[in-house]
């Protein structure tokens, strides 16, 4: 038997088994010892807990990735409460869910964006339910149809003329720059595709159009409303995003009303109707002003209907 001499090494290998080498002493005679040390592997600590935040959002993703949203799921997400889903549901704001049951419906996440759509109109641009239903249908809409198209490209060309009178830059922009707007806010109106200069800073031109925009700009500052109250040049995006949506909605009403009218008279009504929408815009906009103030302020007895 061979003798058990000498220090002995240990290398870690796997499943907790170590081996352990005999250094050989002088009378070694060749044969090799090995010991297997069966340790039991040490056990792994217990996976903590999820704290709630991460039991929710893991309970939400899995039911969002299942389309089956319940309508706790709804309410927490979206920040509003059972009632009002319900009363969005029965106003046709919200499509009906899948019935699972007597009493229970999966809702899908397009339920979910929805309601966070209808929160975002609400409270950001105050429309009313009526106004948030003809917003949400337009955008389910498709689009133009094919003849429509073809209207509105026949109607656009009839227009030309009109058109390229009001976008020609014809207006110095140095009769704004430096005096009344300032040349970093040229470039931001700029960047931010709200006009367009043909040429360079102060010497170049603009539209007609344009030229209002920086006109009314340079109002906002002069009665207290620009970058030393943190109001950006930028910010007149909102009125461009507003109006975008609106010529959208209004496009399709003048299609609508007038698929069986030549391009020539559609392009009359545009003639005669633009001044007549401005001043429609205008007092629209004061009486939303007015309702607002009266809501905010929470005098509801004064607020226009």
């Amino acid at each position: 038997m061979a003798r058990r001499v000498g220090l002995f090494l240990r290398t870690p290998l796997k499943q907790g088994l170590a081996v352990q080498q005999q250094e050989p002493a002088a009378d070694w005679n060749g044969e090799c010892i090995v010991l297997l040390n069966m340790k039991p592997r040490k056990k792994s600590a217990p996976r903590a807990p999820d704290s709630p935040a991460d039991a929710v959002d893991r309970q939400t993703n899995a039911s969002a990735f299942k389309s089956g949203l319940r309508m706790r799921d709804l309410v927490r997400e979206s920040g509003l409460p059972r009632e009002t889903i319900h009363f969005y549901r029965q106003q046709g704001l919200l499509p009906e869910p899948a019935k699972t049951g007597r009493n229970t419906a999966l809702y899908t996440v397009e339920h979910l964006e929805r309601l966070r759509r209808i929160r975002e109109l609400q409270e950001r641009q105050f429309l009313p339910l009526r106004a948030i239903r003809a917003v949400l249908d337009e955008s389910a809409d498709e689009g133009f149809t094919p003849e429509q198209e073809d209207l509105v490209r026949r109607v656009r060309a009839t227009l030309a003329g009109w058109a390229r009178a009001q976008q020609d830059p014809a207006v110095p922009v140095a009769g704004f720059v430096p005096d009344r707007v300032s040349r970093d806010e040229l470039e931001e109106l700029i960047s931010a595709g709200l006009i367009s200069v043909h040429g360079r800073d102060e010497a170049g031109t603009v539209s007609e159009d344009d030229a209002v925009i920086l006109e009314c700009w340079a109002h906002f500052k002069e009665a207290g409303l620009g970058p030393d109250q943190g109001l950006a040049p930028s910010e007149l995006l909102v009125y461009d995003e507003a109006m975008q949506r609106l010529v959208d909605r209004e496009a399709r009403l003048a299609l609508r009303a007038g698929a069986d009218s030549s391009p020539e008279e559609l392009s009359k009504i545009v003639e005669i109707m633009g001044p007549v929408i401005g001043r429609l815009l205008a007092a629209m906009h004061r009486k939303q002003m007015r309702r607002f103030l009266a809501s905010a302020g929470g005098d509801k007895a004064s607020g226009e209907r």
